[in-house]
Parts: structure tokens; C-alpha cells; sequence
């Protein structure tokens, strides 16, 4: 079980594991659309919102990193990333 430690870089890590979700999120629509789903069905309908919700949670935290330090984001990010089962 990783522990918190300084000197790792957990905030690029968090960084890079949200934008592998997002750009997950969007390879999976698209592969659906390419399968013949409906673009304004209810399936793709939920992706783009689930994308769309998703894409504003990063966003807004984000804006609250702008009143942290950088010690205090690299330990929220590593937080996070165990609460969200990134790493163990």
C-alpha cells in the first residue's frame, strides 16, 4: 500500500490519470457511434453528459488548486487517486 511521500509527484499523476479516463470516456462513445448507435439516443445522450460532468469535476478542481499550495495539491491528488482505487 503506497504511502504518502514528497517527493513523488503525485500531482502529474492525478493529472495524467484524469485525462486517460476522459479520453477513455470518449474513445468508448466513439466506438459506439462507429457501431451504429444513434448519436441522439439515449445512449450516446448519457455519455456526452457523463463526459460533460466528469470534464466540469476536473475543471473545478482545478480552480481549487488555485488556493492550495503546491504541497497541498500533490497531497490532496495522492488522496484522491487512493480514494478513486488508482493506486493502491
Amino acid at each position: 500500500m503506497p504511502r504518502y511521500v514528497k517527493s513523488i509527484d503525485w500531482t502529474s499523476l492525478w493529472e495524467m490519470d484524469k485525462k486517460s479516463i476522459i479520453s477513455t470516456m470518449y474513445g468508448n462513445m466513439n466506438a459506439d457511434l462507429k457501431a451504429g448507435y444513434d448519436p441522439f439516443g439515449k445512449s450516446i445522450r448519457s455519455q456526452r453528459e457523463q463526459i460533460a460532468a466528469y470534464e466540469q469535476d476536473y475543471l473545478d478542481t482545478l480552480e481549487k488548486f488555485k488556493y492550495m499550495t503546491e504541497e497541498q495539491i500533490n497531497h490532496w491528488c495522492f488522496y484522491d487517486l487512493k480514494k478513486r482505487g488508482a493506486i493502491e
